[in-house]
């Protein structure tokens, strides 16, 4: 039901911290927004991962057995028709910019960048069509709109055309499972699992053009060159679009025995990578927050990333900040984070201090508070 996405956690973590922080009221996830006779509400009763468990269990019963297993679901959920419901409420969130609007209801809504701006051909084609299409509309018909970085409201006040008090900037968390781990048979594990070398750097991310995969490779290039230099290159995540030259460039390099691609990562197991990491490297042209950064501060491993939108401002003075358009610039920083002492120490203990500011119970307290500021508007804005 919530995909193991980016969105998906961002909602995840949010529900779990509100039934915690604000009990007394109820909430109910909407499974899509497409007209009041296409949608259900779901009412949450109990923990949510005990939900989320029970729908991917129920998902995976194959037919005729499915529709009577269902029924269990009640136990868990509630569901409601969602047109009769929807007219009782007092606020809709948006975790994902999707709105829903009627003159009574207050609407919230999520915008976590706006990189189909500056990199459309970095966007699905058909993602980029709705993005144009429904994002303009969705940020002037909403009350509040919550902006994961001071980077990202600049983006938003740039290309949506909404009054600066409009866009509220809360940052997002860092799961508590992201932590330094001694346990050398825990880690031992995760290598070989994913068949990790001994000392790597490391970038975990989806594979695409904006994320500058094929910088870091060059850049990589440049210091394997180098006398003495023993660090592999690991890149984990799930693979993208336009980005069957990857291969190629590592085939002519002759780095295929130096560079591995992990595919998909189980995110139980991100936290374990990190900690395996020598140093993490996040080169991308563009972030409306920059997550992994944060995680691989987290678990007290030197970061390297780029100067440009939200990463300066989230990795503040605890990472490397280099121009991710100069491989040259980039293979530096890798090199001096590597081989920098007192550097490193310095990106490990700020990383750590940095990395503990940022927490899902406040991105959640500060939601809420949006929350009520929106019901507790009287003015109607024109937007």
């Amino acid at each position: 039901m919530l995909p193991k996405t980016g969105i998906g956690f961002y909602t995840h973590h949010l529900i779990s911290e509100f039934i915690k922080l604000a009990p007394e009221n109820e909430y109910y996830l909407c499974d899509m927004v497409r007209g009041e006779s296409s949608y259900y509400l779901i009412e949450i009763k109990k923990d949510l991962q005990e939900i989320l468990q029970t729908f991917q269990t129920i998902s995976r019963i194959p037919f005729p057995f499915a529709p009577i297993t269902r029924g269990l679901l009640l136990f868990y959920v509630k569901f409601v028709r969602g047109s009769k419901k929807m007219k009782e409420m007092d606020l809709f969130f948006g975790p994902n910019f999707r709105g829903f609007f009627t003159e009574r209801l207050k609407t919230v809504i999520t915008i976590h960048d706006m990189s189909h701006e500056y990199y459309p051909e970095s966007v699905e084609k058909k993602l980029l069509h709705t993005l144009r299409k429904e994002l303009p509309h969705t940020a002037k018909q909403a009350s509040l709109i919550i902006a994961d970085s001071q980077s990202t409201k600049r983006d938003i006040l740039k290309f949506l055309n909404v009054p600066e008090d409009k866009v509220k900037v809360i940052y997002i968390g860092v799961d508590k499972s992201f932590q330094p781990i001694r346990d050398p048979i825990v880690l031992d594990t995760s290598r070989k699992k994913y068949r990790l070398p001994k000392d790597f750097i490391l970038y975990l991310g989806a594979i695409q053009p904006r994320k500058n995969i094929t910088g870091l490779i060059r850049a990589y290039n440049l210091l394997s060159k180098k006398k003495g230099f023993n660090y592999d290159l690991v890149i984990g995540g799930g693979v993208g679009w336009r980005n069957e030259d990857l291969s190629r460039l590592v085939a002519e390099l002759g780095l295929e025995n130096r560079i591995r691609f992990t595919g998909y990562i189980d995110p139980l197991d991100l936290p374990f990578l990190y900690n395996l990491a020598t140093t993490f490297v996040y080169p991308s042209f563009y972030e409306g927050f920059g997550l992994p950064v944060l995680e691989a501060m987290a678990c007290g491993v030197p970061v390297v990333t780029s100067n440009v939108s939200s990463l300066p401002e989230i990795a503040g003075d605890a990472a490397v900040c280099v121009n991710p358009h100069s491989v040259e610039e980039l293979s530096d920083g890798i090199r001096r984070i590597l081989f920098d002492g007192n550097l490193r120490s310095s990106c490990v203990i700020n990383g750590l201090e940095r990395a503990r500011s940022f927490t899902w119970e406040g991105c959640a307290w500060e939601t809420l508070k949006t929350f009520n500021q929106a019901l507790n508007e009287t003015a109607i804005r024109s937007g």
